[in-house]
Parts: C-alpha cells; sequence; structure tokens
C-alpha cells in the first residue's frame, strides 16, 4: 500500500508488505554500507576535490534495503585538512525540513558513529514516530543517490554525499510503511536555470578515474547543489520494465538543459504510472538530481534524474 500526502498513517505487519519490496534493491547492513558511503575525501584546493574509493561498488547501487538501528539525528563535520569526521548529537533533534517537507533521518550501528543519512518525503504526519522510535531496530528502503550538495567544505555541512533519498519503505517495531515518491513543497522546486545555472555548475565538474585504486576523483564542484528541478522537454526511448523490478526509465531532451538526459522513474510509484499513460511526448516533470556513477567511471561526469512527477505539457 503507497500513501499519498495527507492519507492518515498505518502501519501494517512485516510480513505481509515486505512481499510488495523489489526484488531488485540491494540487501545490505549498515555495517557493510557505512564505511563505502563515508570513506570519500576531500580537499579544499584550489580547485576543489572529492575522492571516492570503492567506485565500482557504489556504482552498482540504486535501490537499496538496509538495516540497522534509528540513531538520534547526529551531525558529521568533515576537516578538510586531516580528513577527520567528528560526530556529535543535533540538540534539536529530528524535524521537518521547512523547505521542502523532508524528514532527514540518520541510520547506524550505534551513536556517534558515521551514519547513512536517509530523506522522507512529505514527511510531517510521520515525525512522531520517529521520534519516539530512537534506538530501534530499523529497515530502510530506497534510492541510493550521489550529489554534492553539502560534501563538508563548509563548516555548516551535515557531510555526505550518499543519502537514501527518496525513502520508499520504512520498517520498525516489526511494523511496515510503505511510501510513494512525492511531490515537495513547491519553495524547494528550482528549474535548471534558476536560482542558479546548472550547466555552468556541472560543466566545471571532472571526473577521473583508477580501475587500479577503484577510485574516482572529482574537481572543480561547488560543494553546493540543487535537489529538485522543474524541467520541461520531450520524453523519448521509454522502457517500463514492469516485470524485472528495475526502474523505468526515458530519455529527456529539455531546452533548459540543451543536451539529453537520462530519467529513472521507480516501479510502483505515481511518476511511472504517469509515464505508462502518457499520450504525448511532451512533458513538464519534477525531478531529483543524481550524480551518474556508472558514467564517472567511465570519466565522464554526468547527471541524471529520478521522476516525480510527470505532467502532459
Amino acid at each position: 500500500m503507497s500513501v499519498d500526502i495527507g492519507e492518515k498513517p498505518s502501519w501494517t505487519d512485516q510480513e505481509s508488505t515486505l512481499k510488495q519490496i523489489s526484488p531488485a534493491n540491494q540487501r545490505s547492513s549498515t555495517a557493510q554500507l557505512s564505511p563505502l558511503a563515508n570513506s570519500y575525501t576531500i580537499n579544499l584546493g584550489p580547485p576543489k576535490t572529492i575522492i571516492v574509493p570503492n567506485a565500482s561498488k557504489l556504482a552498482t547501487l540504486q535501490e537499496v534495503s538496509v538495516d540497522g538501528v534509528l540513531l538520534p539525528k547526529q551531525f558529521i563535520r568533515l576537516d578538510p585538512r586531516t580528513n577527520k569526521r567528528t560526530i556529535a548529537v543535533d540538540p534539536a533533534g529530528y524535524r521537518v525540513n521547512a523547505s521542502d517537507g523532508d524528514l532527514h533521518f540518520d541510520l547506524g550501528t550505534r551513536g556517534l558513529q558515521p551514519q547513512i543519512t536517509c530523506e522522507l518525503q512529505n514527511a510531517a504526519a510521520y515525525l512522531s514516530q520517529f521520534e519516539k522510535s530512537v534506538g530501534l531496530r530499523i529497515i530502510v528502503d530506497g534510492f541510493f543517490r550521489c550529489l554534492f550538495e553539502h560534501p563538508g567544505f563548509l563548516s555548516n555541512d551535515d557531510a555526505h554525499i550518499f543519502e537514501i533519498h527518496p525513502v520508499r519503505t520504512v520498517t520498525l517495531a516489526g511494523k511496515t510503511q510503505n511510501f510513494d515518491v512525492g511531490i515537495p513543497n513547491q519553495k524547494s522546486i528550482h528549474t535548471w536555470t534558476s536560482p542558479h545555472p546548472l550547466n555552468n555548475q556541472d560543466n566545471r565538474v571532472k571526473v577521473s578515474y583508477n580501475s587500479a585504486r577503484d577510485t574516482l576523483t572529482f574537481t572543480g564542484m561547488d560543494g553546493q547543489d540543487e535537489n529538485y528541478v522543474r524541467v520541461p522537454g520531450t520524453v523519448s526511448q521509454v522502457q517500463l520494465n514492469p516485470s524485472s523490478g528495475s526502474p523505468a526509465s526515458f530519455v529527456l531532451t529539455s531546452p533548459d538543459i540543451g543536451h539529453p538526459i537520462e530519467v529513472k522513474s521507480l516501479q510502483n510509484t505515481k511518476a511511472t504510472r504517469q509515464l505508462a499513460q502518457l499520450k504525448t511526448s511532451k512533458v513538464s516533470m519534477i525531478a531529483l538530481r543524481n550524480i551518474a556513477l556508472t558514467e564517472a567511471i567511465k570519466g565522464k561526469y554526468a547527471i541524471n534524474l529520478l521522476a516525480i512527477d510527470i505532467q502532459p505539457a
């Protein structure tokens, strides 16, 4: 059962709901995934640099299912001179982001250790459940995403470049809740050209791959990026993949972007239903930006998109 915005939360038995989890999800534990997600290092340069080890392992991750402990809200500071991580509990605790309506919660093994940041959309109705469940075992299913939004260059960054966003399923205390991929608050949705020309930023970033060390080296990033974007364009090369469990995909050609861009759409979401029902190739789409690690391993910095809402234009 997917819950739309505004529907009353209803946590169900884990056994019945786990059957709905996509077989394409890669299963992992926090003890396995957290060291991979928190092993990157940074350098202020110039140019600013991010080095990501275990690149081939990270590039294979798309939809993941991860178990661990729901930690108190933590804050990771990454010292760019020493690359030492310092973790502190956020005294403000969990709260819903006023800009986009999302809840950032932390999945880990124990407190004051590096966590995996998870982002639950349209989360106001679920905040109290998370607040009272700190310390409990949790299983999180969702999209494993990479973006250089707050990698640690700034002292107020909660330093991470990988996160599970959007969260699709949460299991707490043996009860499970599924979530659709939802539209965020309007003020958090930007365009490709405003308030920042994203092509200028993307074109500055370069990447190289060392296959012997399995390491990606990114240079020239701003260290602040846009999450949600609205883009117009033309849809082509649609692959719905209904039986494989893998995300649907298509290519969007947008005048705002200026080059074709790959778009994924997770199964059992409103966006994929909208894609299947499209009667025109012209659309206006709300999407989430993501760094394509599979392209980075080929030496190309590329952004792809995760579809959230697809409307005929």
